[in-house]
């Protein structure tokens, strides 16, 4: 146990050092050009195989900071930490042509442990948006018939990294919040062969975010109900932008200001069932962007709904109710995206499978699952991606607060 202990301690520290160097990096769509590009939510480990459906759950067999008040449900005697991986293979249609790409990255690390009988906490760091596209266009040099390619690229998003804590004020009733540093950069760049230039537009973002959550728990015979809601407040981002222009013989910078960097209010409620080793939830979740809006004519913002449900079930035979069961999970998901393009909306929608694989030391657990899904459309000269995304959850579980007894 001293040695595991030891492990998570020295994971911690270089966790600690290394949190502002982790690129949030985790996408590759020309939507993310938009805004603070692609959002990534906050489901993590057997939530993700649910289709992200967690704010109704409790932190039981995983670390679950979408909704904080979940934090009282981890163990008492036990320490969690959780690492996230994912890998990611993409194809972009349009109505005449289509192109595919794989990308992959950490996706979060995790630790949660119990204080007290009635208070719990976790901290972590994990990406809030991600930007990551890579788009070539064929330019007119004015007044001639000259062609040449322009590259336009991004790259960069938010990270988040947090510290939540929930306490029990009551039986059944569980109260929490996260406190989060926003921070990271947004980069945009063009560039030419042909000319040979590159200019680039970078924007430094960063600011403290609170959200809060509450889980309240009903038990009627062996049947147990919970519901979860959560709340966040809209907030400004501290920007500081810089746009500098290289060519084959001069590096200028053109410009130094402040950009308008808002994320939304968010509110959602989740239901969830559990009975025996049967377990089944719903979210809904709603985010209201319509107050944040952009230059482009043809962009606009709109309030943007998440939909989710899933479910997850013992393996049956000799193994159920033991230490080698093994968890199958199921689920979808729909999002409403934040933008229209033309007033055309760019949805996203999935269904997601996994299974949780216990460890030798039983009580850590391989959270796998699977989602195969689409975003965005072929209609009015826009693109569908269609793709297929592993998630990876290690969940390495420690009895550090076990007392031993000698006789």
């Amino acid at each position: 146990m001293r040695t595991a202990r030891k492990t998570y301690i020295l994971v911690l520290l270089i966790f600690c050092f290394q949190a502002g160097t982790i690129s949030a990096q985790s996408t590759s769509s020309p939507y993310s050009v938009f805004g603070l590009g692609f959002l990534e939510g906050n489901s993590a480990g057997p939530f993700r195989a649910m289709g992200g459906t967690g704010i109704g759950f409790l932190s039981e067999k995983s670390v679950n900071y979408m909704n904080p008040a979940s934090y009282s449900g981890i163990d008492s005697l036990i320490s969690v930490f959780e690492v996230g991986l994912f890998g990611k293979y993409t194809t972009f249609s349009t109505s005449r042509e289509s192109q595919s790409l794989f990308n992959s990255n950490l996706k979060y690390i995790l630790m949660g442990f119990r204080v007290t009988p009635w208070l719990a906490t976790s901290f972590g760091f994990s990406p809030y948006s991600s930007i990551g596209y890579n788009i070539n266009t064929i330019s007119t040099i004015e007044g001639t018939n000259t062609r040449y390619v322009k590259t336009f690229t991004g790259e960069g998003g938010v990270n988040q990294v947090y510290f939540g804590g929930s306490i029990t004020p009551m039986k059944n009733l569980s109260l929490g919040f996260n406190a989060a540093y926003l921070f990271g950069n947004v980069t945009h760049t063009e560039s030419s062969a042909v000319y040979s230039y590159y200019l680039e537009d970078i924007t430094y973002i960063s600011n403290f975010d609170f959200n809060y959550g509450l889980n309240y728990r009903v038990i009627v015979d062996k049947m147990r109900f919970s519901l979860g809601l959560i709340y966040g407040s809209s907030k400004k981002l501290r920007t500081e932008n810089v746009t500098t222009i290289q060519t084959a013989s001069t590096t200028e910078t053109l410009k130094k200001r402040s950009y308008k960097y808002s994320i939304p209010q968010n509110m959602g409620a989740g239901i969830a069932f559990t009975k025996g080793f049967f377990s089944a939830g719903f979210d809904f979740e709603r985010s209201n962007w319509e107050d944040v809006q952009f230059k482009n004519a043809f962009i606009h913002t709109r309030n943007s709904n998440r939909y989710s449900f899933g479910i997850e079930f013992p393996s049956q035979g000799v193994k159920k109710g033991t230490t080698g069961m093994i968890f199958y999970r199921l689920g979808g998901e729909f999002r409403e995206s934040y933008i229209t393009i033309d007033n055309t909306p760019i949805n996203y929608r999935a269904v997601t499978l996994g299974a949780g694989i216990p460890l030798n030391n039983w009580i850590s657990v391989v959270n796998v699952s699977l989602e195969l899904g689409q975003n965005g459309t072929t209609s009015n000269g826009l693109f569908r991606e269609s793709f297929v995304n592993l998630h990876l959850d290690l969940s390495f579980k420690d009895l550090w607060f076990m007392k031993k007894r000698y006789n």
